[in-house]
């Protein structure tokens, strides 16, 4: 009676083939993995920011006072060059002058966002300003964030004159 002992395991070329197929599906993988991590990120800031210019709005409605939100790396004083992405800070505005003094309260800082990722808005308006019925009346003021993708894979926050934020899903330029 003859015994044959067979071996289990891969051939050479299966485990070329194999491997071949790890590599193609890795390296398509890999430029959509960060793609993906990037709109995570985008989305997590932009959420963070909307949900602070919904808490301001309310505080404003609660409090029955002026409240700013405004861009602040320092968190005593609102920057005038409209970086959101260095931070930003809401406090109420007791006397109506747009600073933060002895009379105001400070409701809330927020730290700056995730590396790589800017949110600028104009110049022209660095602060947001609600009154006690949450209206932000001025003109409209857009927050674009931006990554190293550019503006094809930007969004935006846009705060109308009744004080509601909107995000837009396409901007044109971003800075």
């Amino acid at each position: 009676m003859q015994v044959t002992q067979r071996t289990k395991g891969f051939t050479l070329i299966e485990l070329i083939i194999v491997l071949s197929m790890i590599a193609i599906l890795t390296a398509y993988g890999i430029p959509n993995y960060r793609t993906f991590k990037q709109n995570q990120i985008m989305t997590q800031e932009i959420n963070r920011l909307s949900s602070t210019i919904n808490f301001a709005r309310s505080q404003s409605i609660i409090i029955g006072k002026h409240v700013i939100l405004c861009a602040s790396e320092s968190f005593t004083t609102c920057d005038a060059n409209s970086q959101w992405h260095k931070g930003w800070m809401v406090f109420t505005d007791s006397n109506h002058n747009r600073t933060f003094d002895g009379n105001d309260r400070m409701l809330l800082n927020e730290n700056n966002m995730s590396e790589g990722l800017q949110a600028i808005a104009s110049i022209h308006r660095p602060k947001i300003r609600f009154d006690s019925t949450g209206f932000a009346s001025g003109t409209n003021l857009t927050i674009r964030f931006c990554d190293d993708r550019g503006a094809g894979s930007g969004k935006a926050i846009i705060i109308s004159n009744v004080g509601r934020p909107r995000i837009a899903q396409k901007i044109y330029s971003c800075g």
